[in-house]
């Protein structure tokens, strides 16, 4: 998230980003290839495939002009324009900057760039961050149309040939295989469930983004507006599943790949796909997308520390991965094992229901309420609502390596938002993390150990919840109240219960392991997807490369034809249209023989 604030502009912000513009122009196009004028000593770059074929976070002025002068003497950018609302934008206590959007085309491509400018000492402003993205290949014309759908009726043979084939029809298996289908590749998208949206329908009930409707949508569609503002999971599922009809994208349900081998001679993949009830299916394509939900579920099992005496409960232990809802369980005394969002989610359900509730919280959780999300999106909920293209390029204006040296800045302007509700869940004995250590770091690079408060606060911090103190280890509870156990470890159950290393002790008739799921790579996924001989030739990748982008996801893998996609719904909308456009320079020869560089057509 950018974690940006908006206010009103001052009338001299284009005068200001149309001055800067020229300056940029003139850099760009200087022999000696110097942006001196243009960018701060401290700037960064990323790039999104406009001047390079993957994508690219430099940090500091020489670094940026030593990586990036062949690139743009290659891409020739040229038609510069300022797009409307520019506008100022706080990201610290004290720094103003101004932010814009400027489009321009290079040698191959249309392309958009956003940038934030700082004012410098000799008050002359330059290039703090400037994020250059691909919008669309020159020459490429897009087939969506609200009133056809994007394919034709599929028409099943044994034996089909397809230019890409997606792994999971999830929101990132759709999303992609929209974006290709827009390209004109004929796209087969293979879910393992019975039907599309199981991976929603399967969570607990209670289930809801915490992010707002215009956050969500995927690419073409969008989300009715009966939805409401957070949408519950079971119309997500349906919209996934309406999605795919309105697009008519080709998705073979109960479908598994049941083996995966590659042709380097001919670029070719060729699998062997078991459908449940079906006659097998082979099929050829040149590129293999998996979107199985790496980094979150998919690939993973769920995760239940290994506790003594869990043969002597006489009660029931669930991973939170199983429960539904309150409806399905009439245990009175419930203990939840883990403090992240699931854990919060499941403790309220539970207690809303009349169960008594100890929540268990091992470490600090970092709490925000959806107030304070939303003034983090502010291009997506409130009065200053932008079209959806444009608020996803603002969303990403600030590079993660450039985020993470503000993101305490952009937290301190937002704390008076929560500081009650901090200061009432620590009064309650809740563990919270220090300054250095806040949401946005976990959001984005920890990506874990965060709740976002839907209502599971306020019933640990009202005057009827009590703190389950060690001198009193045997403290009952009424109905609908959640007790906060924090900083102790379990050390065994009991035939009634758990017992904590400090010696206390809380009775259950349930315990839900809110633990999250065991972790795993690309290459693993990868084995399990395709086999070891596909693993092998991937790098082992799924975390955080040198500018701090993902590695190998939305991105080359280091297996020729082999791409990764995963994360929230945002990403889906958004990444998927730089992964079709990866493969759709492919296909039209516009890379290098090591697709390092772009050739010009």
């Amino acid at each position: 998230m950018s974690g940006v604030e908006t206010f009103s502009a001052p009338l001299s912000a284009e005068a200001i980003s149309s001055a800067w513009l020229a300056t940029l122009i003139s850099d760009l196009s200087s022999p000696s290839f110097t942006l001196k004028h243009s960018f701060t000593n401290d700037s960064y770059w990323r790039d999104l495939l406009a001047f390079t074929p993957d994508f690219r976070t430099l940090h500091a002025l020489p670094k940026i002009q030593q990586i990036f002068s062949v690139p743009v003497a290659v891409a020739r950018p040229s038609r510069f324009r300022l797009l409307p609302g520019v506008r100022h934008r706080r990201i610290g206590p004290t720094e103003t900057f101004i932010q814009g959007i400027i489009q321009f085309h290079t040698v191959i491509a249309q392309c958009t760039g956003v940038f934030t400018l700082t004012q410098c000492e000799d008050s002359s402003w330059r290039a703090w961050s400037f994020v250059t993205m691909m919008d669309q290949l020159l020459g490429v014309v897009d087939r969506f149309s609200a009133h056809t759908p994007l394919c034709r009726p599929l028409e099943w043979n044994t034996i089909m040939e397809y230019t890409a084939v997606v792994v999971g029809a999830g929101q990132c298996g759709l999303s992609v295989a929209a974006r290709l289908e827009n390209l004109g590749i004929s796209t087969l998208v293979l879910e393992r469930s019975g039907a599309i949206g199981n991976s929603w329908r399967s969570r607990y009930e209670s289930l809801e983004t915490n992010t707002p409707r215009a956050y969500n949508h995927l690419p073409f569609v969008t989300f009715p507006e009966g939805c409401g503002k957070y949408i519950p999971c079971r119309d997500v599922a349906d919209y996934l599943e309406n999605y795919q009809k309105t697009l008519g994208l080709h998705v073979l349900t109960l479908a598994r790949i049941s083996a995966a081998s590659y042709d380097a001679s001919s670029s070719t993949w060729t699998l062997s796909i078991s459908v449940s009830g079906q006659a097998s299916i082979t099929v050829t394509a040149r590129h293999l997308i998996g979107a199985t939900g790496v980094g979150t579920m998919g690939g993973a099992l769920p995760f239940t520390p290994s506790t003594p005496g869990k043969s002597s409960f006489l009660g029931s232990i669930i991973h939170s991965s199983e429960y539904r809802s309150s409806s399905c369980n009439s245990a009175q005394n419930v203990v939840v094992i883990g403090a992240g969002c699931s854990a919060h989610d499941i403790a309220q359900d539970m207690a809303n229901s009349g169960s008594r509730t100890v929540l268990v919280q091992r470490s600090p959780t970092a709490v925000v309420s959806r107030q304070t999300i939303n003034h983090f999106l502010t291009g997506y909920a409130g009065p200053d609502v932008l079209p959806t293209e444009i608020a996803d390029r603002f969303h990403v204006a600030i590079p993660l390596s450039a985020l993470q040296n503000s993101q305490y800045d952009t937290m301190k302007i937002h704390a008076h938002i929560d500081r009650d509700l901090r200061e009432d869940l620590s009064r309650h004995g809740y563990l919270l993390p220090g300054p250095e250590d806040n949401f946005l770091h976990r959001l984005s690079v920890r990506r874990g150990g965060f709740y976002i408060d839907r209502g599971c606060a306020k019933l640990i911090t009202s005057g009827k919840v009590l703190l389950l103190l060690l001198s009193f280890p045997h403290m009952l509870l009424t109905s609908n109240q959640i007790t906060v156990k924090s900083g102790h470890e379990i050390s065994h159950f009991s035939p009634s219960g758990l017992v904590f290393d400090d010696g206390s002790r809380v009775e259950a008739d349930l315990v839900i392991f809110a633990t999250g799921y065991s972790k795993t790579t690309i290459k693993r996924v990868a084995e399990s997807l395709f086999g070891s001989l596909v693993a092998n030739a991937v790098h082992d990748i799924g975390g955080w490369d040198s500018d701090c982008e993902l590695v190998g996801v939305w991105r080359p893998t280091g297996h020729n034809g082999l791409w990764f996609a995963e994360g929230d719904l945002f990403a889906a909308r958004f990444y998927s249209q730089f992964l079709a456009l990866q493969i759709m320079a492919r296909e039209m020869g516009l890379l290098s023989p090591d697709q390092r560089t772009y050739i010009p057509c």
